[in-house]
């Protein structure tokens, strides 16, 4: 409009500085309020901040968090590190004292409810890095790929699906999807009638 652009720029937009200093203190509050009410989400939605903060485009949510410790992941705003809530944490402890007893015994839906761990506070924890999802409502424990690995090499190959669950001391139900899954990270190759070699 011929005026002169005064202010901070930030991609295309100019911004004043006081008034984005101000969003950027803001953010911070805004995400760690929206992060209490939603405890075991993996973050606030970036569009939600954005309208929030008022910021006119979603590509000035990224330059305004740059220096304040959150990050942006999958279009969704959170702080790098962020633990389970204590209901969760306490009940996935659980989870991981069984697996440390018998690694490759999945737990079972009627257990996880008695816990309280649902979809999403499963899928929180293996956010964490506390549990590993093998197939929907499986879970093992986040070393549980390598230690199977460790344990098929030591089979005479090529081997099946049930010498597979026997030396893993577990169930169908945890075998089958624990197999598909290493096949997938190149760890096992199917062979001819279900059988399987490492790689």
């Amino acid at each position: 409009m011929g005026h002169p652009l005064a202010g901070q720029r930030v991609g295309e937009w100019v911004v004043d500085p006081q008034w984005w200093a101000g969003r950027r203190a803001q953010a911070a509050a805004t995400v760690q309020r929206w992060a209490a009410d939603h405890d075991i989400a993996a973050g606030m939605p970036l569009e939600t901040l954005r309208q929030q903060l008022g910021l006119p485009a979603a590509e000035l949510v990224p330059a305004l968090l740059d220096g304040t410790g959150l990050q942006v992941v999958d279009g969704l705003v959170r702080s790098p590190g962020a633990g389970l809530p204590p209901r969760v944490d306490k009940a996935v402890r659980t989870v991981e004292e069984w697996l440390a007893a018998e690694p490759f015994r999945a737990p079972e839906a009627d257990e996880l409810a008695e816990l309280k761990l649902g979809a999403r506070e499963l899928a929180a924890a293996v956010r964490a890095g506390r549990l590993s999802r093998i197939a929907d409502g499986v879970v093992l424990g986040p070393d549980a790929f390598d230690r199977a690995a460790g344990i098929l090499a030591t089979l005479p190959h090529p081997f099946t699906v049930s010498e597979a669950r026997r030396a893993l001391r577990t169930t169908r139900r945890v075998a089958v999807p624990l197999l598909e899954k290493l096949d997938a990270l190149g760890v096992t190759r199917r062979g001819g009638e279900g059988t399987r070699t490492m790689i």
